[in-house]
Formats: structure tokens, C-alpha cells, sequence
């Protein structure tokens, strides 16, 4: 793979040729590609032979850009009419297909031009991605920062085609040959990325609006843990504990990263300052809409519940973080008024700190660790807290992100099916009937024509024809868009449809009569109707077995015989569904070893889908 992604680089690099050299590349390839037209042109029949024009406009699309790219499109039509086809103002009724393949000829061109500069682009922010994973990779697992940086500067000059780049740990002023950069390193300038003065302007602008940015907060990440693995040197027994908090930050993290819910990351958290505080209580709260906090999670579950709901009154830590947004302590509670504070008195607890937690700029809830000596936390206590309610702030933001996006997910996918339900019941309503109409005229042309005009005739009823196989291609093509069947009647019976116009035998098993939510049977027939297609097209199967049953979860399961190896990583169809079932909030399976069949399992929440979802 990183092979292709490197010749792929080479082909669209993010700074491009000279406009003039893409002008006579892409006159050479039309004069080219018109001269091939010649002997290909028999070889290709029935094809179109001007499409071997799309091979220029490719190349110029993905080497300088879509406009570049259209022009080439335009030019490649205009230079195959002229030499290729005889002149418009001669042609009689039979040379509509021509202009029809003329009309297709440049609207796939222009469509190939588009996708073309698309694929650009997205090589490009490939290219700038897997810059960015190298520096990430030298910066941030550096033992030593310094050492790495010509690395770093040497990745970024291959990267953009530089000739050299260097980065120095100092202010370094640009002049007449060199172009200076500022990287700020907690908010001052300690290090400077310096390239050729004659570097492209384009390149200049990239590494002003994308290197630069991506650079500093790495070089601060990698500067910071420089830093941390010096301090750890300093003594040992801060070593000791310092890999322990990581230890314990690790586990924690690896559960956030893992997509556990809050309840069970809170839980470590506060399992996990007690491990590295032994003779510390832990807790953490939440703020309510009430203007009470509660107890989410504690390692005092014998004396402190998480069903507790304090006031946010009196002299507590509570009050000091919701007020001021920061840390806050406690060192004693003598005198200290309150409910909570009585609670601290009853419990002995002396000293408290209390560390925010704050969600999307937001102020969530606190963090807090508690002792029963009679001298205060010591002085670092809110550092080591606050690096856990970091963790806990990404939990809650991954979980309401989730939500937020599984919700906004399934509207899509709501959306989706609408838009193609319309354009369904437009071509029948609209385009279908007006073929029809066009047909029955052609029809009726026909038969009032004298005998002895056999070749109109014969036109006409060659025409008739058509139109009446393209209605019959627009029929198919509208029920693929979305299923009459489906909407009216459920699915059971458009599955029943679609078995019976299968080219495959199907045995078919529906064990459920109930309507559910129009995404939940619109997902579940294009997975029927994607199996069954690559049953045909890829297993060559000579039976598919479809079973669908459901409690409080759709579960289907589509089974063939044919030759297996099914992949949805090579840009099939399977991988659209799988998108839209885990919208849904289901889960697909596909289970296809070479030469041992297909298998598509999916599970879709039906219960929990509005049914106005549709």
C-alpha cells in the first residue's frame, strides 16, 4: 500500500507543473489519443471509441487540477467530432444514437475530470496526513528532541520537494536565501523552521497554513516529554511514581479509547487515585441542572453512595470550583458551614482538593481527593488529579459525541431514503408515463403510414422499440432507487419481490408480519438485494438462503454456495451497508473464505428507531 500511496504522490503532487507544460501535455495526449481513434476504431465496435479520450483527460485532471481537466474534456470532444464524426447538418434520423454517444462522451469526461481533481485532493491530504503521523512518530517517541530534529526537517523537504530545510532550537532571522518559520514552544519562540527563500509560493502558503501548525503542538508535545523524562531522571523515587500515574493514566485512557461508558471510566478513575493515593478518599461529582451536585463515582461506597445529591452552599470545594472555574482547596473545615462540610467534620476529613472537569468548555463537574491528616494536600495534588479529569472530560465528549452522532447518523440515513423514495415516485409518475405516451404516439405513427413505406416503417417501429426497452431499463432502475413494494406493503413481501426476480433460486424464510421503521426495512432490503446481486455478478451461487426474524432486534442472515472471497475493503457495495446499519445502531457480519460461500449476518435495533423515521 505504501508503495501505490508513493507512485500515487509522484502523479499529483500538492504543488503541480507549470500551467504551460499541462497545456501541451494535454494537446499532446488529444493529438494522441485522435490519432488512436483510427485503428482502434473497428476493434471497438459496438463501444464508443471516444472514450479513450477520458485517458488524457485523467492524466491532466490529476496532475493540474479540474479546470485543466475540463478544458481537455471540451477540446478531446471538439477534436474527435471534427476528425471522427461526419458533419452535423448531414445527419438523418438514425444518427441519434451518435449524438447521444457525443453528448455521453463529454458528460463523462467533464464526471472523470471532477472525480480526477477529487482524488487529487484527497491524495493530497493523504500526503500531508502521513507527514504528519512521521513527525508525530519522531517527535513524540524521541529520547532525545534535538537528535530528531534534521529527521524532521529532512521528511518535510522530501515531502515538499524542497531542496533542504533545517530546524533550529533558537530564533533564527530569515534573509535573502532563507525563509524563517517561528515555532512557539509554551508561548515563545524557541525554535524556527527555516527553507529556500526561492521555494514556490504555493509551498509557502502550505507550510504557513498546514506544516506550521501541524509542527508546533507536536514539537511542544515532544519538547513537553523531553521535560518529563529529564525530571524522571532526577530522582528515582519520582520515577517510581511518576510510572505508576501513567500506568494508572494508561489504563484509564485505554478504556477511554476503547469507547467505555463514563459510568465505568469514572469508576476507574477513582479506583485508580486511590491505587497511586492509598490513604486518599476519591470522589467525583457532577453539577445538576437543580443547582445540586451528585456523586457519580467514590471509593467510600460504604460511607458515600452515588445516589447523594449535595447543595452547592456553605465552604467547600464545591462551591470554590463552580464559582471561580478553577482548582480549589480546603485545608480545614473547622468552623466551615454547610452540609458538606458537617459530612467532612463527621468523616475527619481535614484537607480537600478539588480539580474541574469541563466538557466542551463547559463546566461538567469536579474531581476530588480527600485526607484525614491535619496538614494540607500537598502542593502538587491538583496537577496529579487534573491529568484523570482530562480522561473523564474525553469520556463524557466521546459519549455525547456518540449519541450526537449516531442520532445525527440515523437522520441521514432517514434523509437518504426520502430523497430516493421521491425520485422513485418522480420517474414513475412523471418520466415513465411520459414514454408511455411517446410510445403509443409512435405506435399509432406506425400504423397509419402507407404500406409502401417500409424503411419509416421500420424506423419508426425500430424507435418504438427502444423507447420501450428503455422504459424497461428505467423500471428496473426505479425499483432499485426505492421499492414501491417496500413502502406499501413491508418487508416481508418486497423480499418476496425480490426473490422472485432473482436469476438465483432463493429460499426465502420471513418469520415476521410487523411493519417496522422505514430505515430498519429499507436498510434490510438493499442488504437482501446487495447480497443477491454479488451472488450473482461475483459467487456465482447456485442457491441463496435468506432468513430474517425479529424480537426486539431485526436479525437477518443471507447465505450462498457460490465461490466465497468476498471482500467489502475492495469498494463494494457492502461497505455503504455497513455504513448504513451501523447508523442504525446494528452491527454486519460478512464471512466469505474462498471456496466456502458467503455469509452476511445483521443485527438492527428495531425498538429503539422512531417509526416517523422515514
Amino acid at each position: 500500500m505504501s508503495v501505490q500511496i508513493g507512485a500515487l504522490s509522484r502523479l499529483v503532487r500538492p504543488t503541480p507543473p507549470p500551467i504551460e507544460l499541462g497545456i501541451a501535455v494535454a494537446t499532446g495526449l488529444t493529438v494522441v489519443e485522435t490519432l488512436l481513434v483510427y485503428p482502434l476504431r473497428q476493434a471497438m465496435v459496438p463501444y464508443f471509441p471516444g472514450m479513450i479520450y477520458i485517458v488524457g483527460v485523467l492524466i491532466t485532471s490529476m496532475v493540474w487540477g479540474m479546470w485543466l481537466g475540463m478544458a481537455t474534456a471540451v477540446a478531446s470532444t471538439l477534436a474527435f467530432v471534427y476528425y471522427h464524426v461526419r458533419p452535423f447538418e448531414s445527419f438523418a434520423a438514425g444518427d441519434v444514437r451518435q449524438v447521444v454517444d457525443l453528448a455521453v462522451l463529454l458528460i463523462v469526461a467533464v464526471a472523470t475530470s471532477a472525480v480526477a481533481n477529487l482524488s487529487r485532493v484527497r491524495a493530497v491530504q493523504a500526503e500531508e496526513s502521513d507527514l504528519t503521523a512521521e513527525m508525530a512518530r519522531l517527535l513524540l517517541y524521541a529520547e532525545d528532541l534535538p537528535a530528531v530534529l534534521p529527521a524532521v526537517a529532512q521528511r518535510i523537504a522530501r515531502s515538499l520537494q524542497l531542496p533542504d530545510a533545517a530546524i533550529h532550537l533558537a530564533t533564527v532571522p530569515g534573509d535573502d536565501r532563507h525563509a524563517a518559520f517561528p515555532l512557539y514552544i509554551d508561548a515563545a519562540q524557541r525554535a524556527t523552521l527555516v527553507v529556500p527563500a526561492e521555494t514556490p509560493k504555493q509551498t509557502m502558503q502550505r507550510l504557513r497554513d498546514s506544516i506550521v501548525p501541524s509542527l508546533t503542538p507536536l514539537l511542544n508535545a515532544g519538547w513537553e516529554r523531553a521535560a518529563v523524562l529529564n525530571s524522571l531522571e532526577t530522582s528515582r523515587e519520582q520515577l517510581r511514581r511518576l510510572a505508576a500515574e501513567q500506568a494508572a493514566l494508561g489504563r484509564v485512557a485505554k478504556l477511554v479509547a476503547g469507547g467505555s461508558p463514563p459510568a465505568e471510566v469514572f469508576d476507574a478513575i477513582t479506583t485508580e487515585l486511590h491505587g497511586l493515593m492509598s490513604e486518599y478518599s476519591t470522589w467525583l461529582c457532577r453539577y445538576e441542572p437543580d443547582g445540586t451536585a451528585s456523586v457519580v463515582a467514590t471509593n467510600l461506597t460504604d460511607d458515600l453512595t452515588t445516589d447523594v445529591r449535595w447543595p452547592i452552599d456553605g465552604e467547600n470545594v464545591l462551591v470554590k470550583v463552580r464559582n471561580t472555574g478553577c482548582a480549589a482547596r480546603v485545608d480545614t473545615f473547622d468552623g466551615a458551614a454547610g452540609p458538606v462540610a458537617a459530612y467532612a467534620r463527621d468523616m475527619g476529613i481535614h484537607s480537600v482538593v478539588g480539580v474541574p472537569i469541563v466538557v466542551d468548555g463547559r463546566l461538567w463537574g469536579v474531581a476530588g481527593v480527600a485526607w484525614v491528616r491535619s496538614e494540607p494536600l500537598p502542593p502538587g495534588t491538583e496537577a496529579r488529579v487534573a491529568e484523570f479529569t482530562d480522561l473523564a472530560a474525553i469520556a463524557i465528549a466521546n459519549a455525547e459525541g456518540k449519541a450526537e452522532l449516531s442520532a445525527s447518523r440515523t437522520r441521514l440515513v432517514a434523509a437518504a431514503d426520502q430523497a430516493r423514495q421521491r425520485i422513485e415516485r418522480n420517474l414513475h409518475d412523471g418520466a415513465m408515463q411520459h414514454f408511455l405516451a411517446v410510445a403509443m404516439q409512435l405506435g399509432a405513427a406506425e400504423a397509419i403510414l402507407p404500406p409502401e413505406l417500409t424503411e419509416a416503417r421500420a424506423e419508426l417501429s425500430h424507435a418504438r422499440r427502444g423507447l420501450i426497452s428503455a422504459m424497461d431499463n428505467l423500471r428496473e432502475i426505479s425499483r432499485g432507487i426505492h421499492p414501491t413494494l417496500l413502502a406499501s406493503d413491508g418487508l416481508p413481501t418486497a423480499l418476496r419481490a425480490l426473490a422472485r426476480r432473482s436469476p438465483v433460486p432463493v429460499d426465502l424464510d420471513v418469520q415476521t408480519d410487523q411493519r417496522m421503521p422505514p430505515v430498519v426495512e429499507t436498510a434490510a432490503y438493499y442488504i437482501v438485494s446487495e447480497a443477491l446481486t454479488n451472488a450473482v455478478k461475483h459467487a456465482h451461487a447456485t442457491v441463496v438462503h435468506v432468513q430474517a426474524t425479529r424480537n426486539d432486534m431485526l436479525h437477518l442472515s443471507i447465505d450462498d454456495d457460490g465461490i466465497g472471497g468476498a471482500d467489502p475493503h475492495r469498494g463494494t457495495g457492502l461497505t455503504g451497508l455497513q455504513d448504513r446499519v451501523e447508523a442504525l445502531g446494528g452491527h454486519l457480519t460478512i464471512s466469505s473464505p474462498a471456496d466456502g460461500g458467503t455469509r452476511l449476518s445483521a443485527t438492527i435495533p428495531t425498538d429503539s428507531i422512531p417509526l416517523q423515521l422515514s
